[in-house]
């Protein structure tokens, strides 16, 4: 059934709100004579162990344009930009910005190379880079599910509050055994945007060459990692690059280190793909390993690290709230729980209680009628 949105039904986030990097487009042939990020993570070590092969990333974005770098990597996929349901393939991209994400992932090296080539995309759109509607998210992230994605890259700014509809679909995703990663904003201030902050979302902050973290990331306590994402080049949907600074760029290369995980230990679960990517990650600094800041989460991810890392014992999302007991104890610990047989009814469980009070009631009366008797006995 499609539904169509009329403005004053829902939410509406201008293309500013909603997309999550600046791009500066500059000719080609000037913009392939550096890629940092991937010499900084250390890509050609990493790629000998894993591409991202048998992965499936699902970009949720402005859809992803079939350009050079992307034309093997790149499925059909959907469009949900104007209506809940699906009016496209998702390969098409005005804007520019989810075919950038896309090549910072699987890109084959034409212009641009991914730090997961391997991979494939399943272009999703939720947005033309101009509105968005909370449902076209929802139908988006439904729709990803559907087509058993392991990742699913969100370098999106939905809101600044939460929508139960799209908290309600990720937490779908995640029980699917969805490693889902954001960008936690690109603000400069101390509130992780949404969907970044829903619990158990992989939320990316930005950090620069020297593994400082860029003073427009957004900080604040859901941030689980940080990964290059300042002065970055960049794709665009007609194929010309540029550099680029935002966590939408660090967001698509966690996704991709992900995918690689996924392709190398395909049996793991996703609980196990997150605690892998924040035990690994290189501290920031005044972090020791395994703390976490508002600023670094709990550091730069490693993929080279990750990759060599065994496997963890932890299978659940890290990232969840722990569920709380079933019962709390009151003044000290709690008392053994003691099995009913099932069988037992809860009248039945008083049966000794009862038989304790007669044996009392027994004793009293044959007490009684004894010093009756010898009362009567005693009589003249």
């Amino acid at each position: 059934m499609t539904h169509h949105y009329p403005r004053t039904a829902v939410a509406i986030l201008t293309a500013a709100t909603v997309l999550g990097m600046s791009l500066i487009i500059a000719p080609s042939a000037q913009a392939q004579s550096s890629q940092w990020a991937l010499t900084y993570l250390q890509s050609s070590q990493v790629s000998a162990i894993s591409t991202g092969t048998g992965v499936t990333v699902a970009v949720i974005d402005s859809g992803v344009q079939s350009v050079p770098d992307l034309s093997s990597a790149l499925l059909p996929g959907a469009d949900f930009s104007t209506s809940s349901s699906s009016s496209g393939n998702g390969q098409s991209d005005l804007d520019g910005h989810g075919t950038g994400i896309a090549a910072l992932i699987a890109g084959d090296g034409t212009s641009l190379s991914g730090l997961a080539p391997g991979a494939k995309i399943l272009p999703v759109k939720d947005t033309t880079g101009q509105i968005l509607f909370p449902a076209s998210v929802v139908a988006a992230i439904d729709f990803a599910v559907a087509n058993h994605v392991q990742v699913i890259n969100f370098s999106q700014k939905i809101s600044t509050t939460p929508y139960p509809t799209i908290a309600a679909a990720i937490a779908a995703a995640e029980s699917a055994n969805i490693v889902v990663i954001a960008g936690s904003g690109n603000d400069g201030t101390a509130q992780v945007d949404y969907p970044a902050a829903y619990p158990g979302v992989v939320a990316v902050g930005a950090t620069d060459q020297s593994g400082a973290v860029w003073p427009d990331s957004n900080t604040g306590s859901q941030v689980s990692l940080t990964a290059p994402g300042v002065s970055v080049d960049v794709e665009n949907e007609t194929g010309l690059t540029g550099p680029s600074n935002g966590t939408s760029i660090s967001t698509a290369y966690v996704s991709a280190a992900a995918a690689l995980i996924r392709s190398l230990h395909p049996t793991w679960t996703a609980g196990q793909v997150i605690s892998d990517l924040i035990t690994t990650a290189k501290p920031g600094p005044g972090q020791s390993a395994g703390q976490r800041s508002d600023s670094y989460g709990y550091g730069v991810v490693n993929p080279l690290a990750a990759l060599q890392a065994a496997e963890p014992a932890q299978t659940a999302n890290p990232l969840l709230p722990k569920a709380a007991p079933t019962t709390q104890p009151r003044n000290g610990p709690s008392a053994p729980t003691v099995a009913q047989d099932p069988g037992t009814t809860s009248g039945s469980s008083n049966t000794g209680l009862y038989f304790a009070i007669a044996a009392v009631a027994l004793v009293l009366i044959i007490i009684v009628l004894v010093l009756r008797t010898r009362r009567q006995a005693d009589r003249p």
